[in-house]
Formats: structure tokens, sequence, C-alpha cells
């Protein structure tokens, strides 16, 4: 039970997250938002980690180096995936971005399968990873002839769209990584390791390129909070529950974000888009539900 539950959770407060990520970035700009969200959700689980999980009892498992090289590619593949994440988020409607960067579930799926040595699962979930492949073909295709997603500035642009595939990418490592770490770690200990690394592997990057990170506005100040925890709290949540199902049902069930972020944007925000466009988003998250079920 905990197995479905937990991803489940996951899922809620990562649709919670998918439009407070887009308001933040909007709000601030997509390197601010992502630099004080990050810093932010890594100060929030390190002090939750140091009254619940102890992790000076933990500092042995550091010295490992399958944990210290998983935390190392969890954090060059996190920093990966929510710089894409943001970037597609600030410049792509919703019901464009979010179904592709919830296809890291196939790849968390096929890096259970391929190296951890987990079930492939049964031929529904093969069935729902073609569908979701076919509607990020569809999208990216739709995009790439000028003709699909209209970004911030009214300008069209396919870049959104390869930042929101490198997203999935970075996500689907990133969970896998992650979760190997937190069985020896404790969750709170390693998503607050993970944030912290992310932070300071762009923090040279962005001085480099000049961009600002300074404190947000005191007004935008609870957005960027609400932001930090409800995409943290998701993390917790994925890197408990493969302890109680493998990542072929923990994946595909986290992802159902998808499902949730894309009607809010349709019913809430109002975006349209043309028919292949929205055909395509349908799809993958068609393919979602049908690996779910």
């Amino acid at each position: 039970m905990l197995g479905v539950l937990l991803p489940l959770a996951t899922s809620l407060s990562w649709g919670v997250a998918n439009v407070l990520i887009q308001r933040s970035g909007r709000a601030v700009g997509a390197p601010r938002a992502l630099f004080w969200a990050l810093l932010t959700g890594g100060a929030l689980c390190a002090s939750s980690s140091l009254v619940l999980e102890s992790p000076s009892e933990r500092v042995h498992a550091l010295m490992d180096l399958e944990v210290a090289g998983s935390l190392a590619l969890a954090s060059a593949s996190g920093l990966m995936a929510y710089v894409g994440m943001f970037f597609a988020f600030e410049r792509a409607p919703l019901a464009i971005a979010v179904p592709i960067v919830s296809s890291w579930a196939l790849v968390a799926c096929l890096i259970a399968v391929v190296l951890l040595g987990q079930p492939a699962g049964g031929p529904g979930q093969l069935a729902g990873g073609a569908i979701v492949f076919a509607g990020v073909l569809a999208v990216s295709v739709g995009s790439g002839r000028g003709e699909g997603v209209a970004v911030n500035r009214g300008t069209t642009t396919v870049g959104p769209v390869f930042a929101a595939l490198a997203a999935s990418i970075g996500f689907g490592v990133m969970v896998s990584a992650t979760g190997l770490v937190a069985a020896r770690l404790g969750s709170l200990t390693t998503i607050a390791l993970v944030y912290l690394s992310i932070v300071l592997l762009g923090l040279p990057i962005a001085l480099l390129r000049g961009v600002s990170l300074a404190p947000p506005p005191r007004g935008r100040w609870p957005l960027v909070l609400a932001t930090a925890v409800s995409e943290a709290a998701g993390f917790v949540f994925v890197s408990l529950a493969p302890r109680y199902a493998p990542m072929t049902v923990v994946a595909p069930l986290s992802s159902l974000a998808a499902t949730f972020t894309v009607a809010y944007a349709w019913l809430v925000l109002h975006e349209r888009q043309p028919p292949h466009v929205v055909i395509g988003a349908i799809l993958a998250c068609v393919g979602v539900v049908v690996i779910a079920s």
C-alpha cells in the first residue's frame, strides 16, 4: 500500500510544484527562482533531517564509493533537470512542457530494468511507454514547425521543448540515483545533500554568465517558499517509495503529476494550443495513466 500511496503523494506534490515553478519563474526569473527554491528546500530538508534522521550517524556511508558516486550523479543530473524544467516552464505553456518533463518516468524505468535488474513490467506498461513517446514526438515535431509553442514574450521556439526533454532525462537519472542514496542516508538527508550540491554546481555557471541571483523581493518569498516545499516533499516521497515497490511501479505513478497539471492548465489557466500539439500532450498524459493502471 505504501508503494502506491507514496508515489501518489509525489504526484500531488509535484502537480502543485509545477504550477508554482512557472509562476515563480515568471515572477523573478527562472535562475533566481531556481537558486532560491533549491537553497530553501535544501535548508528545510537539512534542518528536518537533524531532528528525524540523525544524519551524523550515517556519515560513514558517504565514504562508500557507490553512495558517493550515486550522490554525485544525482546532483549533476539534477542540475540539468532543474535548469531545463525552469527554462521550459517559464517560456512554454504548462500543457506542453509538463507532459514532456514527466516522461522522466520512462528513463527511470529503463534504468531500473537495464541497470538495476528489476522486472520490466507487463504489456500495459510497455504500451503506455510507447504512447508517451508518441505524444512527446508529436509535441516536438509540432513545435519544430514553428506552430506549437507560444512562449512568454509572444515568440515561437523549439528551445523550451528541448529544455523539457533534457529535464525529463535529468529527472529520470536523478530519481533513480536518489533512491539508491536514500536507502543508506535517509530521504531528508539525501535530498538536502543533492539540493545543496546542485546549488554549488550551478553557482559558478550563473556567476560566469552574469545571471542575477539576488534574493527575491519580500512579496515573492511566499511563492518561492511554497515552490521549495512542494518540490522537496515530492522528492522525499519518491525516494521513500522504492523501499515498498519496484521503480517500474513508482516512477509511472509519480509522473501522474502531469495529468493534474495539464488539467489545471486547460481548466483554470485556459491555455489553448493548435490541435496537433494538444493531441501530443493528451497522448503523453494518457500514456502515463496506462503505465500506472
